[in-house]
Order: C-alpha cells, then structure tokens, then sequence
C-alpha cells in the first residue's frame, strides 16, 4: 500500500513539473516547450525544458506568432491581441451609455 501511494504521489509531482514550463508558438503552427529569459527587439531568447544547461538558444522575433508564459500570460509578437473586445480570449468590454428612460404621467 506504501508503494502505491508513493508511485501516486511522485507521478503527480512529475506531472505538475512537466507542466510548468513557457511555449513558444511559431508561425509555422509549432509549438516549443521552453523556459523564456527574455524578449528583444529582434529575437526570442530561451532554454529548452529539461535542457536548462545547454546553452541560450534565440529565435528571430519574426518567427513567433506569441510566448505563453506558464503564468498563463500571452505576448504577442504582433504587439496587438488578434482577439476582439468582449470575447472569451479577451474578456474586457468596452463600456456603453445606458439610455435612460423617463415615464410620462
């Protein structure tokens, strides 16, 4: 029973491990799973997960469609968010006038 638990208990820390990472997605549909250290003007620096002693790998910033953080955050390469005002990928509503309505006696 022990070593079920244990076995349980190690599967789901490697689990959350693995998904704790940044991705890169390129214009090409790809997606890498990496940990970002920074974004320049021109290019992408990052490790590759699991590869974190190698050395820093750069991708050109034109080939990126957007980084999603494992904070959930997304920056895009654009600079604008492809997603419309009001819907789900962008929550935030722009506001509008109430009209207000009076009763006539």
């Amino acid at each position: 029973m022990k070593k079920l638990l244990f076995f349980v208990l190690f599967s789901l820390a490697f689990y959350a491990n693995t998904n704790a990472q940044d991705k890169i997605k390129l214009k090409t549909g790809d997606i890498i799973k990496s940990r970002v250290l920074g974004i320049t003007k021109t290019e992408v620096i990052y490790y590759k997960i699991f590869k974190l002693k190698d050395p820093k790998l750069k991708l050109p910033k034109d080939d990126v469609e957007y980084v999603q953080y494992e904070n959930g955050k997304i920056v895009y390469m654009s600079g604008k968010n492809p997603a419309k005002k009001g819907t789900s990928a962008n929550p935030t509503k722009t506001p509008t006038k109430k009209k207000t309505t009076t009763k006539k006696k």
